[in-house]
């Protein structure tokens, strides 16, 4: 019983570049837990199964945000209401931003060792407590992440995922673009600024009617490249932080500097609530720590299982 179980995802960008990262990873555990590579769903849910029965203490995830999703998602429904594993985020992935969120650096295998190094001393790990996010469309089994959107965070995704190159430094140079498109009101920013129209209720509270240029909620405080727009996703145990942007890309243009910083919205760029049930009637296209899906009818987003992130 115990140890250390971790998740493997060979078809990661970073782990594509660099196919050695698991047997790196294997020689690292030795005889303190068990290394699965998973690149199929039911190969994911052997692996799962197997840990679950082992009663892992520690779920190592070697992926990206894509990969975290995934992997929870899959270890969420499997555990129901029993306790989760503590997850070690091992950074293995193009999109971090869950990782990034906590200041979690460095490859795959330096922090795993530096895990390793800790539990073989005797010396319990860092650990952060978060709750997931569950979000369901139109009634299907729900999704398990920290980072959900709709709106101008799915048409800036297209345009990443279009690129044919996902990597921190395009998507750096895609906001510099974005920015500088609202400011001359280009034909990238007018396809950002699409609003789609939806009924919002936060914990059966009707929110303003009206089209909504992004419509966000977070369980951790950032959504990438250091911006917090989740500055009360810990106000209150058991809730998250939803914010619907009404304001115009230039206005949030304007504000990024306090965005980044974590600032209160202005009430004449959003509306935003801390909540446990967010509810969006409408259809919509929206994105789950950077995995990019649908949903005809409505999404519902409610707080979901607790996780303990474990930090080196």
């Amino acid at each position: 019983m115990g140890g250390i179980g971790v998740i493997h995802n060979p078809r990661s960008r970073r782990n594509l570049r660099s196919p050695g990262t698991a047997a790196r990873l294997r020689a690292l555990l030795g005889g303190d837990g068990e290394l699965a590579e998973a690149s199929t769903l039911d190969e994911l849910a052997r692996a799962v199964e197997r840990f679950r029965t082992q009663g892992i203490e520690l779920l190592g995830v070697n992926g990206g945000d894509g990969t975290g999703h995934v992997v929870l998602t899959a270890f969420a429904r499997a555990y129901g209401a029993a306790p989760l594993p503590a997850v070690a985020l091992l950074r293995g992935g193009a999109m971090n931003t869950v990782a990034d969120a906590h200041q979690l650096r460095g490859s795959p295998e330096s922090i795993l060792k530096a895990l390793l190094e800790r539990r073989r001393a005797g010396q319990p790990w860092r650990v952060v407590e978060r709750d997931l996010l569950a979000i369901e469309a139109d009634g299907a089994p729900p999704q398990f992440g920290f980072l959900f959107g709709t709106g101008a965070v799915v048409t800036f995704l297209d345009a990443y995922y279009g690129t044919g190159h996902p990597a921190p430094g395009t998507a750096a140079a895609l906001l510099v673009r974005a920015v500088g498109s609202s400011l001359v009101g280009g034909r990238f920013a007018a396809a950002l600024t699409a609003r789609e129209p939806m009924r919002i209720r936060a914990d059966g509270e009707d929110w303003p009617d009206g089209p909504y240029l992004a419509v966000l909620a977070g369980a951790v405080p950032e959504l990438g490249f250091g911006f917090t727009p989740f500055s009360r996703c810990d106000e209150q145990p058991g809730f998250f932080h939803a914010v619907g942007v009404t304001g115009s890309t230039l206005q949030v243009a304007a504000r990024l500097p306090q965005i980044w910083a974590g600032r209160p919205w202005r009430r004449s760029l959003a509306v935003d609530a801390v909540t446990r049930d967010f509810l969006l009637e409408g259809p919509l296209r929206f994105t789950v720590d950077g995995d990019l899906d649908q949903a005809e009818r409505e999404t519902r987003v409610r707080t979901g299982p607790p996780v303990r992130l474990v930090l080196p």
